[in-house]
């Protein structure tokens, strides 16, 4: 980009680069901070009691371990397009069995409000990419999702005609 380019873009959107690793930061810290909330014994013995899923222990530690190290390699920027399907997948589950209860904004705190916003962030990390600021773009992995491109014209032979 050349200087007289730079000079014609204006201020705001030379951050745009910057807004990718903002929501990054902002849904990985908030995973990470969730995962706080419960030990894998006690989510799962809560995923058991609450919805009578199998395997508590399991799911205690699978949903543990996506909240700490899915929140982590968010933030740096690895493996963000899984961590956001899986973490999404996350999110919709506790706003239909659990949050949707409580309604959108409850005066006592909770409902669906502030995992929905969680659910906003990763879809827009699902659909747009980690960013410039990322390990997956560092290493080439996520280069973000070209536009398709059209296909050349079949050949017709003559039996088309």
């Amino acid at each position: 980009m050349t200087s007289a380019s730079l000079v014609s873009v204006p201020p705001v959107q030379r951050l745009t680069p910057v807004a990718p690793l903002i929501i990054r930061l902002v849904v990985g810290s908030v995973l990470i901070a969730h995962g706080f909330h419960f030990s894998p014994a006690e989510f799962g013995g809560f995923a058991a009691q609450e919805f009578g899923l199998p395997f508590p222990g399991l799911i205690g530690w699978g949903v543990t371990l996506l909240l700490f190290v899915g929140g982590g390699l968010l933030v740096v920027g690895l493996l963000s397009r899984l961590i956001a399907i899986a973490a999404s997948v996350h999110m919709m589950l506790g706003i239909f069995l659990w949050d949707i209860k409580e309604g959108f904004a409850p005066q006592a705190g909770g409902g669906v409000q502030i995992p929905l916003l969680l659910l906003a962030g990763l879809l827009l990390v699902l659909l747009s990419g980690p960013g410039p600021f990322s390990i997956d773009k560092l290493l080439g992995w996520d280069d973000g999702w070209s536009r398709p491109r059209t296909l050349p014209a079949q050949a017709t032979t003559s039996a088309d005609a």
